[in-house]
């Protein structure tokens, strides 16, 4: 029997201690059942968890990270509400770079959507080619991961974010969370053939798609699950039902199971953001309700995005 130390290497899914194995190893069952027990009871804590009040998100107190990076820790995410607000664009972008600097976040991804300082503003957009991208309606979206379209390998897939509410829309627009982490045991509990579909490194497809302004986004395949060098998971989804293609028709029966699974979790996490709240994540998964804006209440979100995961050692 092995001896497991689940805080070493925090969500890794690594065991320490013993003979050691993978929880993320289709081949190594033990390991596998050790890591989900624990990994089950985490994220029945983390659900009950309130988002962390932050009074300063440039300078965050020993308590504040620490309270985000045991959100983290058991569940790939945290919520955070910000008691200050910026008092314009560059402050929020400055205040959102240091916040998530302090994660050790720092391998920005070179989104085209995103301005100068790597913020991108996700809005009810009207004209310049964005509203052709359904993020920048008012249209809900179905379960994603970020950056499911851009994938170039584990080094350059978005592996983090931070997604942050400047105004919430009059009705509607609550988001869906749901640690990637757990997608992963639901799936194997369901079957270990169905989930290696998903670990293939053609298992799916997100075909070239060209824009209203006539900007070009190349074809891109890749896994939907994938273990990196140090070991964690990740996840690459899309739920939609267009513009994307399956390997094979055993793939994308795989990929509805997956989809029932994730649509029914009950540990998946319902939150409707306000004005100055957000949730910093390891790129869970998440969706969108649709939303209505009203005259005096347009809704806004600022959203960076990373290459590298969250840091479980920080500490301020």
């Amino acid at each position: 029997m092995k001896t497991v130390d689940y805080t070493a290497r925090g969500n890794t899914g690594v065991l320490v201690g013993g003979e050691g194995g993978s929880a993320f190893s289709l081949d190594d069952q033990d390991a596998y059942c050790l890591w989900r027990r624990e990994k089950l009871m985490r994220l029945e804590r983390a659900h009950k968890q309130a988002p962390t009040p932050i009074s300063n998100p440039q300078t965050l107190t020993r308590a504040d990270s620490e309270s985000l990076l045991a959100q983290i820790a058991d569940s790939n995410l945290a919520l955070y509400r910000w008691d200050a607000a910026p008092s314009d664009e560059q402050d929020m972008d400055e205040w959102l770079l240091a916040f998530a600097s302090q994660f050790g976040l720092c391998a920005l991804e070179d989104h085209r959507s995103a301005n100068h300082n790597g913020v991108v503003r996700i809005e009810n957009a009207q004209g310049g080619g964005r509203g052709f991208y359904i993020p920048y309606t008012d249209k809900a979206i179905s379960w994603h991961t970020d950056g499911y379209y851009n994938y170039h390998g584990q080094d350059r897939a978005v592996r983090a974010m931070a997604l942050h509410c400047a105004r919430q829309a009059r009705e509607g627009g609550e988001n869906r969370l749901l640690d990637h982490e757990l997608a992963y045991i639901r799936m194997r509990d369901e079957g270990e053939a169905a989930l290696r579909l998903l670990f293939h490194p053609q298992a799916m497809t997100i075909p070239e798609a060209t824009d209203d302004a006539g900007r070009c986004r190349a074809q891109n395949t890749g896994p939907v699950f994938f273990v990196d060098a140090a070991g964690r998971l990740a996840m690459r989804y899309t739920a939609r039902k267009k513009f994307v293609d399956w390997r094979d028709g055993a793939t994308r029966k795989a990929a509805e199971t997956l989809l029932a699974l994730i649509d029914s979790e009950p540990l998946a996490r319902r939150v409707k953001m306000t004005a100055g709240e957000g949730v910093l994540c390891n790129n869970v998964l998440h969706d969108r309700a649709s939303f209505r804006n009203g005259d005096d209440s347009q809704r806004l979100l600022c959203r960076i995005r990373f290459h590298n995961v969250i840091d479980l050692t920080a500490r301020n």
